[in-house]
């Protein structure tokens, strides 16, 4: 019952990943760099800080009992993941949402699943519950790449030339850097074991992390959209006619976007002792299949050719088919 609870909100996880960027395409008058300083502030710092003083009492006096070697280590993860999330935003411009989320989640569902299995449970792939966690996410990239051919055939047959080949580079590069929030969550386990100590529930002790992970990254995002803005002396579009929907927009993107890294926090800590290795690429599979469906339902597909939507469904089906089997993976 605790493992169908824990994929459930896995399950909540990944449509919420897979829908935040959709409030970000109805914001007016905003460049890039509006829409990415405002999701910063709103999602990585004050909304997160939000969740994490709401679940957890007394969350600074626990930072304040964390050795600083450890401080350091979940920051690096942070500074780093928030260089990868600006190219994740230039990428998503440049490619759009139906080429470039493809690409860039495929990268990440399988390092964010490989990388924590080999460095802490190596021997977990001699068994077959290794070797199905293992399938799922080579079924993932099968998934991904159908859905990457058939976004690429769209793009082409709508003579869409502009940013690709720059934008593919910028698209890869953010892949590798979007697990990290994975491997921040599971290189710092002893800051969870220290909250735990403290008395919080085991499911939402790392919320402790994503405390000081996003706000890293936070600061690293924040810092780069003003000075385009400023460069671009466009500071002060923040607050334009437009700025109380546009704010709103990217309130609702934020709460989505955070909200669905606490659930998966919580849903993963609850799949048992390899969750965070079962629980990425079944979050970034979900997340995948839900951005496509907004992607159909915003009529990106609707001039695509038979072949390209062929593809589209191929992929969608293949990674569903990818959560399947790793969702089923602990009932061996």
């Amino acid at each position: 019952m605790e493992f169908l609870s824990g994929l459930l909100i896995v399950v909540l996880a990944g449509l919420l990943q897979g829908s935040f960027f959709l409030p970000m395409t109805y914001t007016k008058k905003w460049a890039w760099g509006h829409n990415w300083f405002a999701f910063s502030l709103l999602a990585m710092v004050l909304v997160n800080w939000a969740f994490a003083l709401l679940t957890i009492d007394g969350i600074i006096e626990i930072i304040v009992l964390i050795p600083l070697n450890l401080i350091l280590l979940v920051s690096l993860f942070g500074f780093l993941w928030g260089i990868g999330a600006i190219l994740f935003g230039k990428a998503m411009h440049m490619l759009g949402m139906a080429l470039g989320y493809p690409i860039i989640m495929g990268i990440n569902a399988i390092t964010g699943t490989l990388v924590p299995a080999l460095v802490f449970a190596p021997s977990v792939f001699f068994e077959l519950k290794g070797l199905l966690i293992l399938l799922g996410a080579i079924v993932s990239v099968i998934g991904i790449i159908f859905c990457a051919q058939a976004s690429s055939q769209k793009e082409k047959e709508a003579k869409i030339k502009s940013y690709t080949s720059k934008g593919l580079t910028i698209a890869i590069i953010s892949g590798i850097t979007s697990c990290l929030p994975n491997l921040g969550a599971a290189f710092s386990k002893d800051i969870t074991a220290i909250a735990i100590e403290q008395g919080v529930d085991q499911t939402i002790a790392g919320n402790v992390i994503w405390s000081l992970f996003f706000t890293m990254g936070g600061i690293v995002n924040m810092a780069y959209c003003l000075y385009i803005m400023i460069k671009d002396r466009q500071l002060a579009d923040l607050l334009n006619h437009h700025k109380n929907m546009n704010w709103s927009l990217i309130l609702g993107m934020s709460l989505m976007w955070i909200g669905s890294f606490y659930a998966y926090g919580i849903g993963a800590s609850t799949l048992g002792e390899l969750g965070l290795v079962v629980g990425w690429p079944l979050l970034v599979a979900l997340s995948i299949v839900v951005g496509n469906l907004w992607g159909i339902f915003r009529g990106e597909w609707q001039k695509a050719s038979r072949k390209a939507r062929y593809n589209l469904n191929w992929g969608i089906a293949v990674l569903i088919l990818a959560v399947i089997i790793l969702a089923t993976n602990n009932l061996f």
